[in-house]
């Protein structure tokens, strides 16, 4: 794939069969109250504003502590994923646990993640940069020798 430009937030992308995909990116967070007992599952969402055809996350940071005191870790675990998508909405679920070894998630813990959404979204139509972009992609992407044929033909 060869990345011709960004405009906005979303970046323009030929793929080697010459479909053009536009790939959009938002941020959401997710705050993990005071728990104990056992994992903790939450799901949001955000909204591109376009539909959506397929979407990936992945963890852009994370604030873990124990509540009450101070902690060996013994496991820390934070899972995010694409839960659905229905539209131009895409829902991301995370899973969330901070243990140490004294016992079966027996002590109170907290914090937050940050999770990043990439999405591929419907086209818009093209921006004025890339009339005769389409062109001069497949020109990029072949040999040099493919190149100076091409060029002779002409």
């Amino acid at each position: 794939m060869i990345s011709l430009a960004t405009v906005g937030r979303a970046v323009y992308i030929f793929r080697k069969d010459g479909a053009l995909m536009a790939l959009d990116f938002r941020i959401i967070g997710f705050g993990f109250a005071s728990h104990k007992g056992s994992e903790q599952v939450l799901i949001g969402s955000v909204d591109f504003g376009r539909p959506v055809t397929r979407a990936e996350s992945a963890l852009n940071g994370f604030n873990s502590h124990y509540d009450g005191g101070d902690h060996n870790l013994l496991q820390h675990k934070i899972l995010t994923s694409i839960d659905r998508i229905e539209g131009s909405r895409v829902f991301v679920k995370v899973t969330y646990l901070l243990r140490d070894s004294s016992g079966s998630i027996d002590d109170k813990f907290s914090g937050g993640v940050h999770v990043l959404v990439f999405a591929d979204v419907s086209q818009r139509p093209l921006p004025p940069i890339f009339v005769g972009a389409k062109a001069a992609a497949k020109g990029a992407t072949r040999a040099p020798s493919a190149r100076k044929k091409a060029a002779k033909r002409h």
